[in-house]
């Protein structure tokens, strides 16, 4: 019996404090998440409402009233606000890209008919935009791959072949497959671009098709032959289709 009445009279101060304070700043002593969720809102909530039907309202969970001012009562409510703040952040984490990642682009939409749009144009610029170049830098190896191959990843040459004529060909680049080869090679030139990686850059601030051709042109694919007029042409030509 000794040790019951003990226990009883801080139990029945506790009970009372929370019956006399304010259920909020009870929760918000309690929840630190719960008081910077409330804060967010700069403490506004519609007249009439409680912090924890408001908080439920807006993320669309159904506001059931929770019983009572007991310390059961209290306990049950910080409970639940601090399941629906962290229900809150996890969708908001949901919506964001995932780390390392690069959020996607915007459907590219290309529509053309000149002679200097290489074949497959809207699936190379697509992917080279999705990789981290920008508009005028893919164009501008766009134009480039004009003169390669047309944009044909089956197209071979003497020594060399594929969209920008690699040379010596590898093994497996062109296997008789266009839809696959074309996907094996612009990973390839993902990774043939990064020995010239200094001169990214330069590429990705390019402010025109012509410039951007000739630095690929000049620094990357650095040709036996140039034949610059096409490749610029080419590049031009892909900008405007693809509205770059």
């Amino acid at each position: 019996m000794a040790s019951r009445a003990g226990l009883a009279a801080p139990v029945v101060a506790v009970a009372g404090a929370l019956v006399a304070s304010p259920v909020s700043h009870v929760l918000a002593a309690t929840s630190p998440s719960l008081h910077l969720a409330m804060a967010d809102q700069g403490g506004k909530r519609p007249p009439g409402r409680s912090a924890a039907s408001s908080r439920s309202s807006e993320d669309g969970l159904s506001g059931t009233a929770l019983p009572g001012n007991s310390l059961a009562s209290a306990a049950r409510r910080h409970q639940h606000a601090s399941r629906l703040v962290s229900q809150r952040h996890a969708r908001q984490a949901g919506r964001q890209p995932a780390p390392g990642k690069r959020a996607a682009p915007d459907a590219l939409t290309c529509s053309g008919s000149s002679y200097f749009l290489p074949a497959n144009y809207q699936t190379i610029v697509s992917f080279l935009l999705a990789h981290g170049y920008s508009k005028l830098g893919a164009a501008g190896i766009a134009g480039n791959i004009f003169q390669e191959s047309k944009g044909d990843p089956e197209s071979v040459g003497m020594g060399g072949g594929g969209l920008i004529g690699f040379t010596p060909l590898p093994a497996g680049y062109v296997t008789g497959n266009p839809v696959a080869d074309l996907q094996t090679q612009l990973y390839a030139i993902l990774s043939y671009d990064q020995q010239w990686a200094q001169y990214i850059p330069a590429l990705n601030a390019a402010s025109t098709p012509t410039e951007a051709a000739d630095i690929y042109m000049n620094y990357f694919e650095r040709p036996g032959i140039p034949a610059a007029a096409n490749r610029e042409a080419a590049a031009n030509a892909v900008a405007q289709a693809c509205h770059l």
